[in-house]
């Protein structure tokens, strides 16, 4: 969002309230807000604001906002000059949501495509009870893989696992030994659940069992108990299996209880981080627009990111 603004920008736009804190200072209050629409993320600031922003506006609440953009420690912020809620039907609630641009009935034919080259009668067998069943694809094609760096949008969960399928089949074929049914399994169960974990309405947040148990625990339970319906599942490929959804963040400090000790989990956790990383900064790139050679500050990286001068024929090959 803020990729497209200068700072003395007059806005006046309809966003949802993520974050909003009050503040005092001594000659009266002020408001501190988060608002948040399908291009991002904007923070901004109400000096002595009204009473029924006080008391009547709250997270998660559709209002229409107006005021200037100023600069506050090195990024942008709305000055908010007036606010307005607005009930439902007072607006289109899809301006609100981000939505993957590929076609998601191809998407998920690509991805059952996969399931069908496994060759592992048990783990196809689990793919294809979870991804036949009933009410999931829906689910799993809404379902955004996080809430504000990579794929943050609706589909955004499909659109991650199957192109970490795609490299995994070509990791597979570089690193021979790697056992393809294992990692392709791993690869499509490993962020399951984030279904459960993030919740869907005007904006993309957490769901109360998300800020709770995450995303790895909630995986962890549905494989666990899926596994528990099967006969003669194998001990030691359920545990394996298992083990990549707990290490797939690659470190403790990341959230994974423990670190992949297996090549395919290894390989999981360095695809899954690519992936997430790459498309993420694509994605700032996108948002930054055409202005300038390089994008706003990246807090996530530490850095900003250079995005080159295509008019020179520097990137064409051209003599």
């Amino acid at each position: 969002m803020t990729g497209k603004m200068t700072v003395g920008d007059r806005v006046e736009r309809v966003m949802v309230v993520s974050k909003k804190i009050r503040r005092d200072f001594s000659g009266g209050n002020f408001l501190l807000f988060q608002f948040s629409d399908r291009d991002g993320i904007l923070k901004g600031v109400w000096w002595e604001p009204t009473k029924e922003a006080e008391t009547s506006i709250g997270i998660n609440d559709v209002v229409k906002v107006g005021g200037e953009i100023t600069e506050y420690q090195g990024g942008f912020q709305l000055k908010v000059a007036w606010m307005e809620k607005l009930e439902e039907g007072d607006y289109d609630p899809s301006i609100f949501l981000p939505t993957s641009a590929r076609n998601a009935d191809e998407v998920f034919q690509s991805i059952s495509d996969v399931i069908s080259s496994i060759g592992n009668t048990h783990l196809k067998q689990l793919l294809e009870s979870i991804f036949d069943g009933e009410g999931f694809r829906d689910d799993f094609l809404r379902a955004p893989a996080a809430k504000g760096w990579h794929h943050a949008w609706v589909g955004g969960l499909s659109e991650h696992v199957l192109d970490m399928a795609r490299l995994a089949d070509r990791a597979a074929e570089v690193y021979s030994p790697v056992d393809r049914d294992i990692l392709m399994a791993g690869v499509l169960l490993h962020d399951i659940g984030k279904m459960d974990e993030l919740s869907v309405t005007n904006h993309i947040n957490y769901s109360d069992k998300g800020r709770l148990l995450g995303h790895i625990t909630l995986g962890y339970e549905m494989l666990e108990c899926l596994i528990r319906e099967m006969q003669d599942f194998p001990e030691e490929l359920a545990m394996r299996l298992k083990h990549m959804i707990l290490s797939h963040h690659g470190n403790l400090e990341h959230g994974s209880p423990v670190v992949p000790m297996t090549v395919e989990a290894m390989l999981l956790h360095y695809l899954d981080n690519l992936d997430a990383q790459i498309r993420g900064v694509l994605t700032v790139i996108e948002k930054s627009g055409d202005e300038g050679d390089w994008t706003e500050y990246v807090k996530l990286l530490d850095r900003f990111i250079f995005k080159g001068h295509p008019e020179d024929g520097s990137n064409s090959g051209e003599e």
